[in-house]
């Protein structure tokens, strides 16, 4: 009685968030025999939640968990530390960029245990995802989410699907067709909010929106709209729903906001509030912005706000969805002859689907780093989850055909590093790889280019941020075709900055090219030279001529719109 009346004690500090206190109570008060699995339950919460929330009591709350759920592995409890556990984990890895094989395997045995005792917890699969995201096992999180979906998920629903279709992507196990079908089996599994039938009023300009969670100078999209904006049709009234949960804008963010007419920060509405918002406003159309990345609108969309949805930019494929109007490629994504493998009606920009705006860091042509030191250094600042088997394969005979050759990879997901180490030890060149955390200081970011004598792209899933700086920094990169939108954004910026024969068509020919460019160094020299004499003035970096483009193609889309 006098355990249930302490825990009780316990639950009520927790829920008033007297956390120290929680803590000292425990600790000073509590038997070895009474610190059971809820009262570790309530400590390694009271610990995550704290205040004064460091490093170190992140690590004991975890201690906390771990050890609730062995010592109770089968009760509701025993549950609740290990979903805890994952989670805490995730936070651990943002933290520290830390994730050994050992603690990774360990997870997973845990994740096995609890399938096999309990019926069915979504918690429990949706923590997993997310440590298998974080430490880029994009195979073992797919089978994850595919059980989610076969079950008929409740829980953020909409973002499990999202999930999946967005790690399909990362890889070569579907064609575009196999993503229509999933798209077509799931359009009535997303949430739907009723609205009035949208009245057509009469207006001096055209209302249009651009949703996103990402305007934000340490995000890449604002580099491709930050010139859209500041050459701006006066047709449109261009209102910003910036999802976007910041505490500060940034210097991209203000100027954003001087070339625009509203900039509404949307980030506390809930989709229905949301929703009736933008009828409020009277919007006319609507372009999505993020797709199935990050803090996706899609059920906005779904349930149909205002006359004209498209989709653009933030997700590089089709939504899949009836809900979207258009999507906005170019003739380099989409092929006339797949047009009837996306849901939504394509606009064709003229040249490129976008344009970025360049950077703040000064252009200065450089010699091949190779003829100071010889070695001839390959580069790739991909995210590892684009990093598939087959990029892996590739990138290994390459290694292994160049002579005093290293890669450099670089990426924010550090903690991913693990993963790929014992990938390329099993390849036999890890003592060719040099892995990089990808800075915060965009000058020290972008410096390292400077290092590298040619880019590699990665494959299915090609770059699209990290292919424009390699080009600003004057690097070539070398991509392969694909087969859908996302697979061949490589390609496009490559052709539209007048660098077509960087262009593999299949694995053979991206070899070929590579190894052929480390042999010849005047070739390459000359390409660097070209980069550095012609690339602005091409379609990849012309954001005027771009966005002339881009705002023509939208209103004559609207005008035409039945």
């Amino acid at each position: 009685m006098k355990l249930e009346r302490n825990i009780n004690d316990l639950i009520t500090l927790l829920n008033s968030k007297q956390y120290g206190k929680l803590i000292f109570e425990i600790e000073s008060n509590f038997s070895d025999k009474e610190i059971n699995s809820q009262v570790l339950l309530i400590l390694g919460l009271a610990r995550m939640k704290s205040h004064d929330r460091n490093s170190k009591n992140v690590l004991l709350a975890l201690q906390n968990f771990r050890k609730g759920y062995i010592l109770d592995k089968k009760s509701k409890i025993g549950l609740d530390c290990l979903i805890y556990y994952l989670y805490g984990i995730c936070e651990k890895v943002e933290q520290d960029n830390t994730l050994s094989p050992d603690d990774y395997e360990e997870v997973k045995q845990f994740f096995y245990e609890a399938k096999s005792i309990l019926n069915y917890d979504e918690r429990l699969y949706h923590a997993m995802s997310l440590i298998s995201f974080k430490s880029s096992n994009v195979h073992f999180r797919l089978n994850i989410l595919k059980e989610l979906i076969d079950k008929d998920c409740s829980r953020e629903k909409s973002l499990i699907l999202f999930e999946y279709i967005y790690n399909n992507n990362l890889r070569y196990n579907w064609s575009q067709k196999d993503f229509f079908d999933f798209t077509n089996k799931i359009k009535d599994k997303l949430p739907f909010i009723n609205l009035p039938k949208i009245e057509e009023i009469k207006k001096e300009k055209i209302k249009i929106g651009f949703v996103s969670s990402n305007l934000s100078s340490n995000h890449s999209v604002t580099y491709f709209v930050k010139d859209l904006f500041n050459f701006r049709n006066e047709n449109f009234e261009i209102h910003i729903f910036s999802d976007s949960d910041a505490k500060k804008e940034d210097n991209i963010t203000k100027i954003i906001k001087t070339n625009v007419d509203f900039f509404h920060n949307i980030s506390k509405k809930s989709n229905s509030e949301f929703a009736s918002f933008l009828r409020s406003i009277g919007i006319d159309i609507l372009i999505d912005m993020n797709g199935y990345v990050g803090k996706g609108r899609v059920e906005i969309f779904n349930s149909r706000v205002c006359k004209l949805q498209i989709s653009w930019l933030g997700y590089n494929n089709t939504i899949g969805l009836n809900h979207s109007d258009y999507l906005i490629a170019d003739k380099n994504l989409i092929l006339e002859s797949e047009k009837g493998l996306y849901k939504e009606k394509i606009i064709y920009l003229d040249g490129i689907w976008n344009s970025h705006s360049g950077l703040n860091i000064a252009r200065k042509f450089n010699k091949l780093p190779s003829q100071n030191n010889d070695t001839f250094t390959l580069g790739s600042f991909n995210n590892y989850s684009k990093i598939s088997e087959d990029t892996v394969e590739v990138w290994s005979k390459i290694l292994k055909k160049i002579k005093n050759s290293k890669l450099i990879l670089k990426s924010s997901v550090t903690h991913s590093e693990i993963h790929f180490k014992d990938i390329f030890k099993k390849e036999g060149i890890l003592n060719k790889i040099i892995f990089k955390d990808r800075s915060n200081n965009l000058e020290e970011h972008m410096n390292l280019y400077k290092d590298i004598d040619l880019c590699l792209d990665t494959f299915p899933y090609t770059g699209v941020t990290t292919t424009c700086e390699a080009l600003w920094m004057n690097v070539p990169v070398i991509s392969m075709e694909g087969f859908n939108f996302n697979s061949r954004c490589g390609k496009s910026i490559l052709i539209n900055s007048d660098l077509k024969d960087m262009v593999a068509k299949n694995k053979d020919e991206y070899i070929s090219k590579v190894v052929s460019l480390a042999n010849d160094p005047d070739k390459l020299e000359k390409i660097r030279k070209h980069i550095f004499d012609e690339v602005l003035k091409t379609n990849t970096f012309n954001t005027k001529r771009f966005a002339a483009n881009f705002w023509k193609s939208i209103l004559d889309t609207y005008k035409n719109h039945k």
